[in-house]
């Protein structure tokens, strides 16, 4: 297969987690978690498994100059990521996850993002074949049409924030988006639908490619007008955290390497399962032959 390129664009974090929680603490109580570690957070998840996916990626993101920025640089090297591109700022962001009850709670510290759109101009003068972009990036309308003015596609990722969600400045991304990912809740407030499968149907009226995660539940999907419900495998959920990043990075290699979408379904659900079955999102086995041998059949290209 011919070398595939994506660029990822969204703010990268140093993720804290806390697993095997009963319960959160109540105010000041100090609450001991059987399992904890540190790990690339945010847009770095999909970077890393796009890269361990055998996509060329690149990701443009601003990293804190402090002690803990030189901790994350150093992991995404050692990964093999491209972070030529990565920017400076004073403060790393810190995200806080803490996993109990089936789900996570997450305490996150952002810092002000600056403007990639140059720089996202000179990379797609390059080869690039896809684009991945948070949609609450607040640059994402200019670097959005950018890659559609190069006919770059592009891969809308929502978060959690529902003044964001309800917001017109989030429905103008939709015309420039060929795939959009997002989990129930999201798609709910974004169509203002109290079913997610209307609100599926009214994501995928705007965006040719639209997949609403459902965490143990699978994924249901409209890709290109057909609709698909495809289940989740089981799996013990040790930390939530980059699930869905891990499920949208997956679903995208596949599609990069011309894999039909059922199967890229199917793959990123894997993926997305074993993610949660460790602490820490990205794990070193997430390769093809890795997803290949959990019986999900050969590639369907």
């Amino acid at each position: 297969m011919p070398t595939k390129r994506a660029l990822v664009v969204g703010p990268t974090f140093v993720d804290i987690v806390m697993a095997e929680m009963n319960r959160l603490p109540t105010p000041g109580e100090e609450i001991h978690v059987r399992q904890a570690a540190w790990a690339p957070g945010g847009y770095a998840i999909s970077a890393l498994a796009l890269q361990q996916l055998g996509i060329e990626t690149t990701l443009l993101t601003d990293i804190g100059t402090d002690e803990l920025g030189a901790m994350l640089l150093s992991r995404l090297k050692s990964a093999g990521l491209n972070v030529n591109e990565v920017g400076a700022s004073d403060r790393t962001n810190i995200a806080v996850s803490l996993n109990w009850s089936g789900d996570r709670s997450i305490i996150s510290y952002t810092h002000p993002f600056s403007d990639p759109t140059r720089r996202v101009h000179e990379l797609i003068t390059h080869q690039i074949d896809l684009a991945l972009l948070s949609a609450r990036h607040p640059y994402a309308r200019s670097i959005a049409a950018e890659c559609f003015a190069q006919h770059v596609p592009i891969a809308l990722s929502l978060s959690w924030h529902p003044e964001f969600l309800m917001s017109s400045a989030l429905k103008q991304l939709f015309p420039y988006a060929h795939y959009l990912f997002a989990n129930v809740p999201e798609a709910l407030i974004v169509t203002e639908e109290s079913n997610f499968l209307k609100a599926l149907g009214s994501l995928a009226q705007m965006i040719p490619e639209v997949m609403v995660t459902r965490g143990a539940q699978g994924v249901v999907a409209m890709i290109e007008g057909e609709f698909f419900d495809v289940p989740a495998p089981p799996a013990i959920m040790v930390d939530a955290t980059g699930a869905g990043d891990v499920f949208a990075a997956t679903y995208l290699a596949a599609a990069l390497r011309g894999i039909k979408p059922l199967n890229r379904l199917k793959y990123a659900n894997r993926a997305a399962a074993h993610a949660i079955e460790a602490v820490g999102s990205i794990t070193n086995d997430l390769n093809w032959p890795a997803l290949q041998s959990q019986g999900l059949g050969r590639e369907d290209a």
